[in-house]
């Protein structure tokens, strides 16, 4: 009986991979500067969150636990005074925050300049407005019941809409590649990479100021080292991974050669 030989089917030629097509440098940042990476912004933003907010929610535990108008006040005074310097009398007189002279970074405009200085408060006040327009909605939430007060309702509103800035602005570093929020859009602001000149480096509180960058760069390489170490245990895992696959097929195509040659041997 004459037996049909089975054409064999050409093997599809697999789809080469696109090469990811390089980011276009912003238009409108200088050539002379870099954008901040990551880390400095991570580094940067919880300087920032320490400094401006670290104290007031420590007066906030004072004012509810501690029955003394003395230590309420001090407490109180002692937070703001804080949160207005670093806000607005250090980068009047410097330019940059406390955040950022810890990660090094600074904002420029397209003209390689500091951006006006309403950017840096209106940036500055995001996160201020998110926690009191949070303490105006625990406090006003029991007025939505029916029956509430109308100026209670009122300020609710006014407090879900400081809370809604935070997140608008979030959501506007989401969709941008340069992490850019909807203040930093406005004013055409960037935040790069600050390289301490010769008289900041001086004396003064200025090189004060930028000494505190030696800790933001500690902890810059602490993270390069563990992201490092990370990487080298996940290609490990992965090599031991490949290496068990691969004795597992071994193991299985011997466990069927025996069983043919066993089927052989009864025929």
């Amino acid at each position: 009986i004459p037996v049909a030989a089975v054409a064999a089917q050409p093997a599809k030629a697999a789809k080469a991979k696109k090469a990811k097509k390089p980011k276009a440098r912003p238009k409108g940042l200088p050539s002379e500067f870099e954008i901040a990476p990551a880390t400095a912004r991570f580094i940067g933003s919880l300087s920032n969150f320490i400094i401006n907010y670290g104290l007031l929610i420590g007066a906030a535990f004072v004012v509810v636990f501690v029955n003394s108008t003395v230590a309420n006040s001090a407490s109180i005074l002692g937070a703001m005074a804080l949160y207005i310097t670093n806000v607005f009398v250090i980068p009047v007189r410097f330019g940059r925050n406390v955040g950022q002279f810890v990660s090094r970074t600074k904002y420029i405009s397209a003209t390689g300049n500091p951006p006006n200085k309403v950017h840096a408060f209106l940036n500055s006040m995001v996160g201020f407005l998110f926690l009191v327009g949070g303490g105006l909605v625990m406090l006003n939430m029991s007025e939505l019941s029916q029956g509430g007060d109308t100026n209670g309702i009122i300020w609710f509103a006014v407090g879900v809409v400081m809370m809604s800035l935070l997140i608008i602005d979030r959501q506007f570093k989401k969709s941008s590649d340069l992490n850019q929020g909807m203040f930093d859009r406005a004013f055409a602001a960037y935040l790069v990479k600050h390289v301490p000149t010769v008289s900041e480096a001086g004396a003064g509180w200025s090189a004060r100021l930028e000494s505190m960058g030696d800790w933001g760069d500690r902890f810059a390489q602490r993270q390069a080292a563990r992201e490092e170490k990370a990487a080298i245990k996940a290609a490990k895992r992965a090599e031991e991974a490949a290496e068990a696959a691969a004795d597992a097929a071994t193991d299985e195509s011997t466990d069927e050669d025996g069983s043919e040659d066993e089927t052989d041997s009864s025929d």
